[in-house]
């Protein structure tokens, strides 16, 4: 079955807009991007997860609307668009255009209109249909072959609603959406529904008669006096406001969804309006769905400086040009804590026996605060139940000693952290009982924003950025790397490999924090992707 996505514009690009208001994007030039990034960071999203053979976007009329003709105070309390919205708004289209993504925009009509028609009109032509909105309102128009794609609160996560799981989260068939607003209203489009009637009430309403005209025609059923009588007095805003909640799947729209195929783009084009938007990741991310290859670099292509690969081949581990100090009592650990605490910003990493967050067992932590210097402080497995008379691991810091020590250093808002992977080994040491503040830096997301389509492993990043090949993990628990082993590994072999994570990490911070800054990529990285880190451990 062919599938077709249809946007509705505004919905989405307010959206974005409002996710960064505390923290707009602009380029340096100081033009607006919030909207025109989130807006393309989504809609990539939905073409690489549903795989869509078309994509129609659909615009809100500029003239006043056929429902603001009927009902004078339908939107009416709305603000104006906000002044740094509205050129963002010129800007999509343009992008769009220049991707060949179809914009339809009919005078009077509003963009859930023209989603709804096409919605029918695509269904009956045999696709399956995707309706893009966070607007409640969008669930009346779900069926088999029509689900709604509603963006997460962060915008970067959404869910697909079918008319299974939107009645399971509605609590009545979606299709009862428009009798549901009938009864609450809806706030952000000024539709008044039955004043004193909420959620609560309403639900079970809907449930009961599932329409407002037979619940109108037993009002006598309804037990609650209250509930009766503010119905009655109310009459007229619910016929009102469920015409007004009603989306039109039948305006005059001469439309084949075939001819919404995405084909002759621009890439020219696409090339100078990123480059003056400054939208290194959307490009990256156009480039890579349309499977484009630019035949030259220019400003977004990766530079030959990022690497410092040389004829002789990437470097290996020299155990003679770095320090690496295994720690294993408690006095040692407590000066590593001191001489850690000493620094602003330090490395950490973890090493455990599983990937799963709450089976694993910690096996060691490292830290750096210099190139060339880190320190692994092997920590004893905490001994469960079963396991009571099973001979206790030597030369290891009992865990309650490492949370005793550690645990005001990784609490310190002041102090920056810096990882690799870092929602990994922030998920490990919180489900150990060790709270993270203060987390600053991931070399693995600071890549990806540099470069997406690039791998972002560790090995990856030391290769390309500093001509290194770390000890192989292999090395340590065998080919199958197998992490149930890691606590059999010799404590030395354990603490080089440990330490080399951190120590490399901590090179790559340096790198990446640069390339960072000269590629004007550091709002993006500090304000949206790295603040996500803990968030999605």
């Amino acid at each position: 079955m062919k599938k077709i996505v249809l946007i509705d514009a505004m919905a989405i690009a307010y959206k974005a807009y409002f996710a960064f208001i505390t923290r707009p994007l602009k380029t340096r030039s100081g033009e607006p991007t919030s909207a025109i990034f989130g807006f393309f960071n989504q809609l990539f999203r939905y073409l690489e997860e549903i795989k869509p053979d078309s994509v129609i976007v659909a615009y809100d009329s500029k003239e006043k609307t056929l429902r603001a003709e009927k009902y004078e105070q339908y939107k009416a309390h709305r603000e104006e668009m906000p002044e740094e919205l509205v050129p963002q708004i010129g800007r999509i289209r343009e992008i769009l255009d220049a991707m060949s993504i179809p914009v339809l925009m009919i005078p009077k009509i509003e963009a859930d209109d023209i989603v709804g028609t096409i919605a029918r009109i695509a269904g009956e032509d045999g696709y399956q249909v995707y309706m893009v909105s966070p607007d409640k309102d969008y669930f009346q128009l779900v069926t088999k072959n029509a689900f709604l794609v509603r963006p997460g609160i962060k915008g970067e996560d959404f869910e697909i609603f079918t008319p299974e799981s939107a009645e399971q989260k509605l609590g009545f068939e979606p299709s009862k959406m428009i009798d549901y607003l009938a009864l609450i209203g809806d706030s952000s489009d000024n539709i008044p529904g039955v004043k004193g009637i909420g959620e609560k009430t309403a639900v079970p309403l809907i449930q009961q008669f599932g329409s407002i005209e037979k619940l109108y025609d037993n009002l006598d059923e309804i037990a609650s006096n209250s509930v009766r009588s503010k119905l009655e007095a109310n009459k007229d805003n619910a016929f009102i406001s469920k015409e007004l909640a009603t989306i039109d799947r039948f305006v005059e729209i001469e439309f084949d969804p075939a001819k919404a195929t995405i084909g002759n783009v621009d890439f020219q084009k696409l090339d100078r309006l990123f480059k003056e938007l400054e939208q290194r990741t959307i490009w990256a991310k156009t480039c890579k769905y349309f499977n484009y290859s630019p035949d030259e670099p220019g400003a977004f292509a990766a530079r030959s400086e990022e690497s410092e690969k040389t004829e002789e081949g990437p470097h290996e581990f020299d155990p003679a040009k770095v320090d690496y100090i295994l720690i294993t009592g408690v006095k040692e650990a407590e000066k590593v804590a001191e001489l850690v605490s000493q620094h602003d910003e330090f490395v950490f990493d973890t090493e455990t026996d599983s990937l799963n967050i709450f089976r694993a067992r910690i096996a060691g932590a490292s830290f750096a605060v210099k190139e060339g210097e880190a320190f692994f402080v092997a920590i004893e497995p905490e001994v469960v139940q079963q396991d009571m008379f099973a001979p206790v691991a030597q030369d290891r810091l009992p865990l309650s000693e490492f949370k005793r020590i550690f645990s005001p250093l990784f609490a310190d808002p002041t102090k920056r952290k810096i990882c690799q992977n870092g929602k990994y080994d922030i998920a490990i040491l919180r489900t150990a009982g060790i709270p993270v503040k203060g987390f600053y830096f991931d070399t693995m997301v600071a890549s990806y924003v540099i470069d997406p389509d690039k791998k972002h492993g560790m090995d990856d990043l030391a290769g390309t950025w500093l001509n290194y090949k770390p000890i192989p993990l292999s090395s340590l628990i065998g080919q199958k790397k197998d992490p149930s082993r890691m606590f059999d590994v010799d404590l030395k072999a354990l603490a080089n490999y440990a330490c080399e994570d951190a120590d490399v990490t901590f090179r790559l911070y340096k790198k990446l924090k640069q390339k960072l800054s000269d590629e004007g990529l550091e709002r993006l990285a500090y304000e949206i992707e790295f603040p996500l880190v803990e968030v999605l451990e």
